[in-house]
């Protein structure tokens, strides 16, 4: 017979809060193929600009009387993306308060990024009506209407994991691998809010440089 070596890992915790849990990784990965979704989104539209147009924003020929120039409206999208970036602060209390097993802290934190998520959801549909073109305009509509809606599912995704979450603390309580989930669902608001500061740019100022 052979004797077999035995590692005890007994005294190894049962979760982590960091890169040294696989869901930390799950998730990274998961950002990184909706990332690459942007991307490809992101480079239908600068293919339409250099190819289809020679304008851009194309004029809206079906509007009466005809919008020669009709590039986006500012006011709505700067405000959802204003308070997006304010949710942001609540989210990263949370985040840390995680690491110091806080619950109530995390609890009042994470319902007031709840509340802001809404706000953003709510707006975001009064934004899409501020684009001053139909969805099927053209391709440059097509593109910008798709970037604004694939971002929404995002939004609402992301308030109802945090509210899930939210949910789960005030009924149950937090343990560590709650914890550590919260931590991950604040990580996937941090790259929604980050994600679209760059959208923002491109579809609310590009046109107009």
């Amino acid at each position: 017979m052979t004797a077999r070596s035995v590692i005890d890992v007994s005294r190894l915790p049962s979760t982590e809060m960091d890169h040294r849990s696989p869901i930390w990784w799950g998730n990274n990965l998961l950002l990184v193929i909706e990332t690459t979704m942007f991307g490809l989104i992101v480079a239908a539209y600068f293919y339409f600009r250099v190819v289809d147009f020679h304008q851009w924003p194309p004029p809206r020929s079906s509007h009466n009387p005809m919008m020669l120039v009709p590039n986006p409206a500012l006011t709505i999208p700067t405000i959802n993306l204003a308070i997006l970036l304010l949710s942001c602060f609540p989210a990263y209390i949370v985040d840390r308060a995680c690491f110091r097993k806080q619950s109530v802290v995390v609890t009042l934190n994470l319902l007031i990024t709840i509340a802001l998520g809404m706000i953003c959801i709510g707006l975001r549909f009064l934004e899409f009506k501020s684009l001053q073109f139909r969805w099927d305009e053209n391709a440059y509509s097509s593109v910008v209407w798709t970037i604004l809606g694939i971002h929404l599912a995002h939004l609402i995704t992301g308030t109802c994991e945090n509210a899930l979450m939210a949910a789960w603390a005030l009924a149950k309580g937090l343990d560590a691998k709650h914890f550590r989930d919260i931590r991950i669902t604040t990580l996937y608001w941090f790259w929604i809010a980050g994600i679209w500061v760059l959208l923002y740019v491109m579809i609310y100022w590009f046109p107009r440089w």
